[in-house]
C-alpha cells in the first residue's frame, strides 16, 4: 500500500512540473514573440516615406495635378525641401543617370521646366503626414513622354541647417504630353535563354527598343514547347510593369519554371509576344535552343567512360589469363 501511494505521489509530481515547464514554455514564448515581433514591427515604421513611390499621368484623360503624401514615423520633426531633377537610363540596366542641368536643358524627354509644387519647403512632425500639389503645366509641355524624379531633401525644421550630410528621398514621375505628336513604336531586338551549356533554362533575356517618343510598358507572355510540340513551361512577361523609355533599349529578365517534370532532350521553341501603348501595339519573337532536358550529359558521357575503362581494364586481363 506504501509503496502504491509512493507511486500515486510520484505520477502527481512528475504531473505538476509537466505542468509548470508547460506554462513555463508558453511564457517564454509570448515574451519571445512580443519583443522580437515589437523590435520588427518598430524597424519597419520608423523613417520618412514618400506615397506614390512612382506616378504615371497621361495627359490626354488625367488631370495635370496630384498629391504627394509624405509620411513622418520618426520621433523627431523634419524639415523637407522640394526639388526636382532629370533623369535617363543607362541602357541595358535598371540604373538611373540623373542628369545636371546643363544636361538637362539640351535633353527633349526632360519634365523640370513644367513642374511646380503646392508647396516646396515644408515641417513634419513626428507621426504627421501631409499632402503636396504637384503641377503639370499641361498648356506648355511638348509632344511625348516627359519624366523626373521629385526629390525631397531631409533636414531640420525651419530651415534649420547643423550637418554637411544629406537625406535625400525621391519620387519618379512620368508624364505623357496631349499634344497629338504622341508615337508609340517598338520592338524586340534581343531573346535568348539564360542557361549553364546545354542545361534547361532557368529564365530569358529581352531587349526591347522604343523607337517612340514617349515612355510604354510592354506586357505579354512567354511560352516554351518541347520537340514534340507540347507546352511544358509559361510566364507573364514584365509582370513588374517596367517603363521602357523613349530612344532606349531596356533589359527584360523573366524567370521560367517548367511544370512538366519529364523534360525531354532535343530542341526546344520559345516563343514571347508582347503588347504596348494606348494604342495596343504587338511584337514578338521566337528561338529555338537544344536542351539536355531532365538528363546530365556530362555525368553520363563521364559514367559511359568509366564503364569503357573498367571493361577494357578487365577484357585485357581475361585474355592475359586465358593465354
Amino acid at each position: 500500500m506504501i509503496n502504491g501511494l509512493k507511486i500515486v505521489k510520484l505520477e502527481n509530481l512528475l504531473k505538476t512540473k509537466n505542468c509548470k515547464l508547460k506554462i513555463v514554455s508558453v511564457l517564454l514564448f509570448a515574451i519571445c514573440y512580443l519583443l522580437f515581433a515589437g523590435t520588427t514591427h518598430a524597424q519597419t515604421q520608423k523613417g520618412i516615406t514618400v506615397m506614390p513611390s512612382i506616378m504615371h499621368l497621361d495627359l490626354a484623360t488625367d488631370p495635370p495635378e496630384y498629391d504627394l503624401t509624405y509620411v513622418n514615423s520618426t520621433n523627431y520633426a523634419v524639415g523637407l525641401t522640394l526639388s526636382v531633377q532629370d533623369f535617363s537610363e543607362f541602357n541595358d540596366t535598371y540604373q538611373i543617370d540623373y542628369l545636371s542641368p546643363a544636361d538637362a536643358a539640351n535633353y527633349k524627354y526632360s519634365l523640370s521646366s513644367w513642374i511646380s509644387f503646392g508647396n516646396s519647403n515644408f515641417d513634419l512632425n513626428p507621426g504627421e503626414k501631409k499632402a503636396i500639389k504637384v503641377y503639370i503645366d499641361k498648356a506648355r509641355i511638348t509632344k511625348g513622354g516627359h519624366y523626373a524624379a521629385i526629390l525631397a531633401e531631409i533636414g531640420n525644421p525651419n530651415g534649420e541647417q547643423n550637418s554637411n550630410l544629406k537625406a535625400v528621398l525621391s519620387s519618379l514621375l512620368f508624364v505623357r504630353a496631349a499634344t497629338g505628336l504622341e508615337i508609340e513604336e517598338g520592338k524586340i531586338i534581343t531573346f535568348e535563354p539564360s542557361r549553364d551549356w546545354l542545361e534547361f533554362p532557368n529564365s530569358f533575356i529581352v531587349r526591347f527598343q522604343n523607337n517612340g517618343n514617349v515612355y510604354v510598358v510592354p506586357y505579354g507572355l512567354l511560352q516554351i514547347y518541347d520537340p514534340l510540340g507540347n507546352l511544358v513551361a509559361k510566364q507573364i512577361f514584365n509582370n513588374s510593369s517596367l517603363d521602357s523609355l523613349p530612344e532606349s533599349i531596356r533589359r527584360y529578365d523573366t524567370t521560367i519554371e517548367p511544370y512538366q517534370k519529364v523534360l525531354l532532350p532535343g530542341f526546344y521553341t520559345a516563343t514571347v509576344n508582347l503588347h504596348f501603348g494606348n494604342t495596343n501595339k504587338k511584337t514578338s519573337a521566337s528561338v529555338k535552343f537544344f536542351s539536355q532536358g531532365i538528363f546530365d550529359f556530362p555525368k553520363i558521357g563521364l559514367g559511359i567512360i568509366i564503364i569503357l575503362l573498367v571493361g577494357l581494364y578487365f577484357y585485357k586481363r581475361l585474355g592475359k589469363k586465358s593465354s
